[in-house]
């Protein structure tokens, strides 16, 4: 109640509005964060920075995420943030990353509800009429209070993340005659990994932007070829995929994302890009890995529980819509 009753005070014990990102050694300190979030095991919720590479090199890379990125600096020279605010209007969305000191701080739901604003005028301004924040874990009462007390409801939709250790050989799948398993052969592959993907996941897109949103992605600083994993027919296409990323600190893959083109499959190739992928994982030192699963997906699920993974957490989307009188604290 007390936080709540500062949060409602006007001007009272607040932090400093958040700066633009600036330069990739913001980049950095945004990784950073997501990383030390993950060290402290805590209640919250922190992507893998595999997850933020994808993001802002593939999923968003038309759209210019870095000016919708903002950052709020530590107190001291050398601190690191104390948070990092991502806005993503074409989702409808805004997520939030504080340093795992500041957990259910009053700090921590200042820099909350200033995105949720920010993000929310940027919507009305569009005519959107709904605001979502996504990756809340379910065990996070207080992030949960914090956004039911400001007008937010759990969709029924949530996502499934799975985890698998490391451990001993991972099983290889045996193939069906004539396909085989490697990282991909660069860009003169482009369009068939695009064709692949572009099918997996039924994409309405034009196939040469499609193609181009690869290519671009592909020659961005995050990429690692060697973890662009396929599985490839006796007549040389790309059926399945997936790309791995690192997390050298806590030692800790992601895959992300995981498909196979509709006509192939059912044959095991799935389990078989994920295999080779874990393989490699392993090389570089990796003593887990984490992949996720749409809740109305069961052919993922499915997939991943049959490589080894087994859930772990659900994460859930919170909703609200922009209409009606502003609840809680400002922040002005």
């Amino acid at each position: 109640m007390r936080v709540r009753q500062m949060l409602n005070r006007p001007g009272g014990d607040g932090i400093p509005a958040p700066r633009p990102y600036a330069e990739a050694q913001d980049r950095e300190a945004m990784r950073q964060l997501l990383v030390q979030g993950r060290q402290a095991n805590n209640d919250s919720y922190y992507l893998h920075v595999g997850d933020l590479n994808w993001w802002l090199y593939y999923i968003s890379s038309g759209t210019n995420p870095w000016q919708h990125i903002f950052l709020w600096d530590g107190l001291h020279a050398g601190e690191g943030l104390r948070g990092w605010a991502l806005l993503s209007p074409q989702w409808g969305a805004f997520d939030v990353f504080v340093h795992p000191r500041l957990r259910g701080s009053l700090p921590a739901w200042q820099m909350y509800t200033w995105a949720e604003e920010r993000a929310a005028a940027i919507l009305r301004s569009q005519g959107k009429d709904e605001l979502r924040t996504i990756w809340v874990a379910s065990g996070d009462d207080l992030l949960i209070g914090h956004l039911e007390w400001r007008g937010f409801s759990r969709s029924p939709h949530y996502t499934i993340q799975y985890r698998r250790r490391l451990e001993g050989p991972v099983p290889v799948p045996e193939l069906p005659e004539g396909y085989y398993v490697r990282r991909l052969a660069g860009e003169r592959e482009l369009s068939s990994r695009a064709a692949a993907s572009q099918a997996a996941f039924a994409s309405a897109m034009d196939a040469d932007v499609y193609r181009r949103r690869y290519l671009g992605f592909m020659r961005s600083p995050v990429y690692r070829p060697e973890l662009d994993i396929a599985a490839i027919t006796p007549d040389g296409n790309v059926a399945s995929f997936c790309n791995g990323w690192l997390d050298l600190s806590n030692r800790m893959g992601l895959f992300e994302p995981v498909g196979t083109h509709p006509d192939y499959q059912r044959l095991g190739l799935g389990r078989a890009v994920l295999a080779e992928g874990m393989r490699r994982m392993v090389a570089y030192g990796m003593r887990e890995v984490i992949v996720c699963a749409e809740s109305d997906n069961l052919p993922a699920q499915r997939l991943y529980q049959r490589a080894g993974f087994q859930p772990e957490r659900r994460l859930h989307t919170y909703r609200k819509p922009l209409v009606g009188p502003k609840v809680g604290w400002s922040g002005e």
